[in-house]
């Protein structure tokens, strides 16, 4: 009922006021909507309905700028009541696809292709990779995109070993595609160089890359591939012999995405989050972070101004918050509430990119406590005021 009275006295407003223009007028009451929208921080991920609705056949983005085009209508639907100075930070899927085999041939390299090279004629071995990469494009010059070589040949490196591993021709080059060992088989449990299904080898190739890569420093989201052997039949006819009913042993690629702990099949998505801000009732991609000062941080203020400011560093740390009375003796000027706040960033993210901003709020003294905000954006490696 309030705000029932509040919009009929804009309106008669409007009609004693008839020289304003309408736009103006239009431009006020919006203002006033707007303002009167909640100021939040919203934290979501997109679900296979969400995609849905968004009109997209699967459940992922092309791109992140695809997503970026798309996501603040979504938003804007979902989030109709929050208005200017919110925030979202969305989680979503793009696809990113990795190239696996179309075609494949098995080959082992023979002593009169050793011979045919100077560097690898006298120990019929290689000894370095690129002896392998000249090898493989004049061996086989005229290959199908996405021809999966397995490649059997002997390697010298402190000793002469024998490997099996895979070359994957993509887009007119080679890409190396580590295999596993007899050994690695029957590490697992394999009593034969191969897995009999599918399903097992997604169950028993995160162990082995586990294994592999135990001395390798691996993040989160890190894709490794392996070349594996499958006992089935060659329904795809990857060995090109025109026939779809041969069992055998067949080579095949797969990708695995690290989660920080284990491996896992990689299902050509990746996980990508983007931040958006609500900028005057618009939803726009944004890269501001959200912080509100702890307890250690008006301790490390109070350290570190305590030689340029005494009276107002020793205050801030024994009272955690800033005495902004103008006729205080530990006032903190505007001014020096963003160097305290380049500390605090500073401190909190070293690394920071140029362009990265935040809006951190805190609390400050005025004869009682309240929070304040301020906006930062980080210009030529410090901390400014984000107008």
């Amino acid at each position: 009922m309030k705000n029932t009275f509040y919009y009929l006295a804009i309106f008669l407003g409007l009609a004693l006021t008839s020289c304003e223009p309408m736009e103006d007028i239009h431009d006020d009451i919006n203002s006033k909507l707007e303002n009167e929208r909640a100021v939040g921080d919203i934290v979501y991920t997109l679900t296979e309905d969400d995609y849905d609705d968004l009109g997209l056949n699967f459940p992922n983005f092309n791109s992140v700028d695809d997503a970026k085009s798309l996501l603040p209508a979504f938003l804007e639907d979902n989030y109709p009541n929050y208005g200017a100075k919110s925030s979202a930070k969305l989680t979503f899927d793009i696809y990113a696809p990795q190239s696996t085999e179309k075609f494949l041939k098995v080959y082992t390299v023979t002593t009169e292709d050793y011979d045919a090279y100077p560097e690898t004629e006298e120990y019929n071995n290689f000894d370095d990779n690129s002896q392998i990469y000249a090898f493989l494009n004049d061996k086989f010059p005229d290959l199908e995109n996405r021809t999966l070589v397995s490649l059997t040949y002997k390697f010298y490196d402190g000793s002469l070993k024998t490997l099996n591993n895979g070359f994957l021709y993509v887009n007119d080059e080679f890409q190396f595609i580590p295999g596993l060992t007899d050994d690695e088989y029957e590490l697992v449990g394999e009593g034969f160089p191969n897995f009999s299904t599918e399903d097992e080898a997604d169950v028993k190739l995160p162990l082995l890359l586990k294994e592999k890569y135990k001395f390798e420093i691996l993040e989160a989201g890190d894709i490794k591939s392996i070349m594996y052997k499958l006992y089935t039949t060659d329904v795809q006819d990857v060995d090109g012999d025109g026939s779809i009913t041969d069992r055998a042993t067949y080579s095949y690629v797969k990708y695995f995405i690290y989660d920080g702990a284990k491996f896992s099949p990689y299902n050509n998505t990746l996980s990508q989050s983007i931040q958006f801000g609500n900028i005057d009732g618009v939803w726009i991609p944004d890269n501001t972070i959200r912080y509100t000062l702890a307890g250690s941080d008006y301790s490390l203020v109070g350290s570190e101004f305590l030689a340029t400011y005494p009276g107002p560093a020793d205050n801030v740390g024994n009272f955690s918050s800033f005495d902004v009375r103008e006729s205080s003796s530990n006032l903190w000027k505007p001014e020096m509430l963003i160097e305290a706040m380049n500390v605090v960033l500073d401190n909190l993210m070293p690394n920071a990119e140029e362009g990265q901003q935040y809006v951190v709020t805190f609390d400050v003294y005025n004869g009682s406590v309240v929070s304040q905000e301020l906006s930062l954006i980080k210009t030529n490696g410090v901390w400014v005021i984000n107008e």
